[in-house]
């Protein structure tokens, strides 16, 4: 039996491939991180590799912003992991995605705010985008706080999205979610113009919904 070391290592390799085969990262782009509260360690994938050939050995390991294991060089991406992971103390995983369709709002500053979507709506209600921040420096979580305060997945100006959860399923989901409903939301766009849910029945569905964001959250 491995050790609990060897088990968040697994899994940040298996949603990494998982990712991978998804079209959600590529070799240069996204990086996934576990956080061990109890030892304050930090297992996230290595710079510039593949994650379809990601073995277990290759998780970069840190512990007070010092690579402590693995065999390739940490992710330079890794004081955004521990930013939001600051932020969201109920939350162990981060998911930092370029899925093409939420990067597209990223790369336009926009915010997404869809009504014509149920998923959308009790999933997310909203997803904000920060403004630019350079990539490997402290100022891409510029804001950061502030914004995953209140949500789970954020959009980084001309850059990306990340995700937190309890567990990368968690993290690693809703990313999922919302890129198929922005997928299907360009694609409903090429048909016709999509309807919204009316505003009152939005809310009915935000207040009355066991699964919506505010009930499972508590957070209006």
């Amino acid at each position: 039996m491995g050790s609990h070391a060897d088990e968040i290592k697994k899994e940040v390799v298996l949603y990494s491939k998982l990712m991978d085969e998804k079209g959600l990262v590529n070799s240069l782009e996204g990086n996934l991180s576990i956080l061990d509260r109890e030892t304050n360690e930090l297992y996230i994938t290595p710079s510039g590799t593949r994650k379809c050939f990601l073995e277990e050995d290759m998780i970069a390991v840190l512990k007070d912003g010092v690579q402590i294991g693995g065999s390739k060089k940490r992710s330079s991406e890794y004081l955004l992991h521990l930013e939001a992971l600051k932020t969201r103390p109920d939350c162990n995983a981060v998911a930092h995605i370029h899925a093409p369709y939420l990067t597209a709002y990223a790369y336009c500053n926009k915010d997404i705010k869809l009504k014509c979507s149920t998923t959308f709506s009790l999933v997310f209600e909203e997803i904000p985008c920060l403004p630019y921040g350079e990539p490997g420096t402290v100022h891409i979580a510029d804001g950061i706080a502030e914004a995953m305060k209140d949500h789970d997945l954020i959009l980084l100006g001309n850059h990306g999205c990340i995700a937190v959860g309890k567990t990368l399923e968690d993290a690693c989901k809703i990313v999922e979610a919302a890129e198929e409903v922005l997928k299907i939301y360009q694609l409903t766009k090429s048909i016709g113009e999509p309807v919204d849910i009316p505003d009152d029945k939005l809310e009915s569905l935000y207040e009355n919904h066991p699964s919506s964001r505010r009930n499972r959250y508590g957070k209006k």
